[in-house]
């Protein structure tokens, strides 16, 4: 474990405890986890929102290694007052050429498996406006009322077509949907965020849910903070948000491990 002196207790306490290295950035810190087989192997990274985010990914790496899965694993936390993607920037290189980047610390949608197709961003104003619905197709209308039996119609529109203005610092803020056109006089504080569907890396993710958990895994929008998985595009087009049980790890890192990797860079060549 490598860190200033001066670091937080905790901040230390956690590199500790998970085997990491605490990298220092203007925008506070980072706490690095890796479990690194060979130096040039393909790379996949975990952001996690919380410790406990990264403990499964990391015994699962652990298990696969184990057996001879050629592939590395990051973990990245930010500590406290981390402001993620100049962070980011500034350790790009030493986090090196990825295969794909997970964020492992969102929630799934009433604690049921799924997987992420868009994320909503904010914007603030100094007073609420009414704005339109966000665009939804009929099927992932049905999609979401099939997976949230319990919630009502009135609560679906509140959350996934038209948010609430919640009263805050100097004015306003609500989540703005893709789609959405931002309103006059309002300030896009973190714009939304589409992830593709169609692709490589989220059919792995979709059969090692499916695997793992033995039913279906729809990808639907999620009420939740994009930034990370902004951040983490600055470091690889393919990110995606990724949590399940430790069988879906073991099953999504040795899928990943098969997927084309970038040509090899790092801090070290």
């Amino acid at each position: 474990m490598r860190g200033n002196p001066g670091m937080n207790p905790l901040a230390l306490r956690l590199a500790a405890e998970l085997g990491g290295t605490l990298l220092s950035a203007p925008g506070g810190s980072l706490l690095l986890v890796e479990r690194i087989q060979a130096h040039g192997l393909p790379q996949v990274l975990v952001l996690g929102r919380a410790a406990a985010d990264l403990l499964v990914p990391l015994e699962a790496i652990e298990a696969l290694q184990a057996r001879g899965l050629a592939l590395n694993l990051i973990c990245l936390l930010p500590l406290p007052g981390c402001e993620l993607a100049p962070s980011l920037d500034l350790h790009a290189r030493r986090l090196g050429a990825l295969v794909a980047a997970l964020d492992a610390g969102l929630p799934w949608l009433e604690g049921q498996p799924m997987l992420v197709r868009r994320l909503p961003g904010r914007i603030f104003r100094a007073e609420p406006v009414a704005q339109p619905k966000a665009p939804m197709g009929p099927l992932e209308k049905a999609e979401l009322k099939a997976f949230l039996p319990d919630w009502d119609k009135p609560r679906r529109k509140r959350v996934f077509r038209r948010p609430e203005w919640q009263e805050g610092a100097g004015g306003f803020e609500a989540d703005l949907w893709s789609g959405v056109p931002i309103p006059a006089g309002a300030e896009l504080r973190l714009p939304p965020l589409e992830l593709p569907c169609a692709t490589p890396l989220m059919d792995v993710l979709r059969a090692a849910l499916r695997t793992a958990t033995g039913g279906p895994v729809p990808i639907l929008p999620m009420p939740g903070d994009p930034a990370p998985l902004h951040a983490l595009r600055t470091l690889t087009p393919e990110v995606a948000a990724f949590r399940g049980p430790l069988r879906a790890w073991e099953l999504a890192l040795a899928g990943i491990g098969r997927l084309p990797s970038p040509p090899h860079f790092c801090g070290r060549c």
